[in-house]
């Protein structure tokens, strides 16, 4: 965190250069000018943000001055693969001598921290419509994390009311960005909701939202649950499955379905125990925290990667599941804010997991070479939980690059307003992860159905009294102040009275004055792992297959490519090959080998070995019952799914055998057809038994207009 004096002394004296033409900061009171962050890339002080010739500051509370252009911009990012990127600015922050809306006031000895927070807070005070909800965002995930780092707290009775609109017919709403069940992001509401409970107590709302939980889990449960692994099937906008579909271009819905992300099963996971913690708060007897662990045991064993020290963002794969080779930052951050990464895994995460020197990147690799703010509307969302999580583990050092990259993005260019051109900016996402910073890092509120716990943690590197005042929690007003730095806390008091421990139980009432006093306490490992970019991810293969050989159509020489038979790899050398004699069922699909990650696999290639059995599906259009008959020689481990006509529509089916529910069939629009102008849906692996089998096909009705597909046959495949 010290770095060289002269160095140190260089960049105040082109802080103060600069800000006397610029902003007039050289009058200022030194107390910002201790060094926040400082890398190859920008500086960050307590008042001040030197970026190359770029300078942010505050010349007063009331505003932030900057000389950052769109020029800049666009000569860095001007064209991004081939595709012409645009920039555009709005109406710089200036702070309003009244908030129309009432929040906590915040003010330390950093004006650059403070004016942020005010900026912050008067964005989330406007983002509240006529309704008294929030204006809902395009991406509805990253509304359930705001309202769950901040938002709960801050404006409960808004955040309780947008909630209640995303709820229909006592479950929650499944049908938005793509089509339930292969988008499966929607029980984040349940993190959001339970937060809400416990800010404001409300047991009315505690119930509803117990009663809606349960439902929507019973509904998942039956639909995206994977029998063999325990995972949840279905991808969803907190992780980065979209990323992974759009470099495998040969993945349509019905193979989107067959992913299990990181994110949706964090969620469900976490879901099912605030599920169970709200049974036991209401009085009934429960046992859905075996359900939480049962996912949580899940994700440990299929999702992380031992190697690599992080988790994969999802699984992938038809007939054998194999890791995706991406991180998803948004959903490590919950692994280790929630539990998932015990031991020593979450310490370890976030001390390996790859970062840049301007933010933790949704995603890791990326190839996108737009800085993560302007990249992404989820950066800050992904950051405000990444840093909660570096506190959490005591990374000062993750901790303080954190900040400095949440900081810097929100004063170059959200206080000018700049954005990229037709993308939609979630600045609320943004303003309630700033605010975060405040709330759950430096105060360090950490709110319980007992009551709040302190845990504060503040770097060295930002010295002097802090003050939070005026937040409703329940029934009190709390003023809270903090002394000193670091993360153990040496004396705690209310209203002048010294606490035995830093905790407020829920019944306080009232107006209460807490003072917490920091010093420095034991650290866990500071260890940050930088990249530079140097680490991209391999492209995806384009890989045309016969019968008994293959031929790569994007074949360059001299690249690693592999060959992967059920998941086990194999080196090649030429761009036609002639596969290996396999026995039994046979997945084969190439892969390059990067000298960090390997790529994604292409569209892989099934040697079924023995002749699949076919059953033709009953003509029954419209029905929601169907069922069929199959014998086989053998019992055992088998795979089947549906040759389908597709029909615009969007198809689910429910699998059983002998009664006995094995998974679901997604039969969508949109995947490629074979030469009878068939789809096939996604593979369910089934145990059949020697003899006859009944195999039962119930549909899952559908939200809005969908309806059902065209079912010709079924395949039954020995594996």
């Amino acid at each position: 965190m010290n770095k060289n004096r002269t160095q140190c002394i260089a960049v105040m004296l082109a802080v103060i250069a600069v800000g006397v033409v610029l902003c007039a900061c050289g009058g200022r009171k030194e107390m910002g000018n201790h060094v926040i962050v400082q890398n190859e890339l920008f500086t960050m002080t307590g008042d001040s943000i030197i970026e190359d010739s770029v300078i942010a500051c505050c010349p007063t509370l009331d505003r932030i001055e900057s000389n950052i252009s769109l020029d800049r911009l666009d000569k860095l990012y001007g064209n991004v693969d081939s595709l012409r990127v645009q920039f555009v600015q709005g109406k710089p922050w200036r702070k309003r001598s009244k908030r129309p809306i009432m929040m906590p006031e915040y003010s330390s000895d950093q004006p650059m921290i403070d004016a942020l927070y005010d900026m912050s807070a008067e964005g989330i005070a406007d983002a509240v419509d006529g309704s008294g909800r929030f204006q809902v965002s395009h991406n509805i995930s990253r509304l359930y994390c705001s309202i769950y780092l901040s938002l709960a707290a801050l404006k409960p009775h808004q955040a309780m009311a947008t909630l209640r609109s995303l709820v229909d017919r006592d479950s929650i709403i499944m049908q938005r960005e793509g089509q339930w069940p292969v988008v499966s992001d929607h029980i984040g509401w349940a993190t959001a909701a339970w937060e809400v409970y416990l800010t404001t107590g409300d047991r009315k709302w505690l119930s509803y939202c117990q009663h809606v939980i349960e439902k929507t889990l019973n509904i998942n449960r039956e639909v995206l649950l994977d029998n063999e692994t325990g995972l949840i099937h279905g991808a969803g906008y907190t992780s980065s499955t979209p990323l992974g579909v759009r470099r495998m271009t040969w993945m349509g819905y019905n193979d989107l379905f067959a992913c299990m992300s990181l994110g949706n099963n964090i969620l469900t996971g976490n879901a099912y125990a605030i599920l169970g913690d709200m049974c036991d708060e209401l009085g009934i007897e429960n046992d859905y925290q075996k359900d939480a662990q049962r996912i949580k045991d899940a994700i440990n064993q299929y999702l992380w990667n031992e190697d690599k020290g992080f988790y994969s963002s999802f699984l992938y794969g038809m007939a054998y599941h194999r890791q995706a080779p991406l991180t998803d930052n948004t959903a490590q951050a919950m692994c280790v804010l929630w539990g998932i990464a015990d031991d020593n895994r979450a310490e370890n995460l976030i001390a390996h997991t790859p970062v840049s020197n301007l933010g933790v990147n949704v995603s890791y690799p990326t190839a996108n070479p737009i800085e993560p703010y302007l990249a992404h509307s989820s950066w800050a969302t992904t950051q405000a939980l990444w840093n909660l999580a570096a506190a959490y583990v005591g990374n000062e050092n993750a901790l303080r690059r954190g900040l400095g990259a949440l900081y810097r993005a929100q004063a170059l260019y959200q206080s000018r307003g700049i954005h990229m051109k037709n993308v939609n900016t979630d600045y609320l996402g943004t303003n309630a992860s700033d605010a975060a910073m405040i709330l759950r890092v430096l105060m360090g509120m950490n709110f319980t159905p007992e009551g709040i716990e302190f845990a504060p943690m503040v770097p060295a590197c930002m010295p002097g009294k802090k003050t939070y005042t005026g937040l409703n929690y329940r029934k009190s007003v709390l003023d809270l102040t903090i002394q000193g730095t670091g993360n153990d806390i040496e004396s705690v008091t209310d209203n002048g009275i010294a606490l035995e421990s830093a905790f407020i139980p829920n019944d306080v009432q009232g107006n209460h004055h807490i003072i917490i006093t920091l010093k420095q306490g034991n650290r866990s490992s500071q260890q940050v792992t930088i990249h530079r970019n140097e680490v991209i991810l391999p492209p995806t293969p384009v890989v045309t297959w016969s019968n008994d050989s293959g031929h790569i159509m994007d074949y360059v020489k001299g690249t690693p490519y592999r060959l992967s038979i059920n998941g086990e790899l194999s080196a090649m050398n030429d761009s036609v090959f002639v596969l290996p004699h396999t026995e039994g069922f046979t997945e084969f699909s190439i892969e390059i080998a990067g000298k960090y990650v390997n790529g994604f696999m292409s569209k892989p290639l099934f040697n079924f070995g023995l002749t699949p059995q076919i059953a033709f599906f009953p003509h029954t259009i419209g029905l929601d019952h169907a069922s069929v008959m199959v014998s086989v020689d053998r019992g055992g481990d088998y795979l089947i799914d549906i040759g389908y006509r597709p029909t615009g529509t969007l198809d689910v089916r429910r699998v059983s055998v002998n009664s006995h529910p094995m998974g679901t069939l997604v039969m969508a629009s949109g995947n490629q057809l074979d030469v009878n102008g068939l789809a096939y849906s996604n593979m369910v692996a089934v145990k059949l038994l020697k003899g006859e089998n009944s195999i039962a096909f119930d549909q899952i009705r559908l939200p809005k207009s969908f309806t059902t597909c065209e079912p010709i046959h079924i395949r039954i495949i020995k594996k």
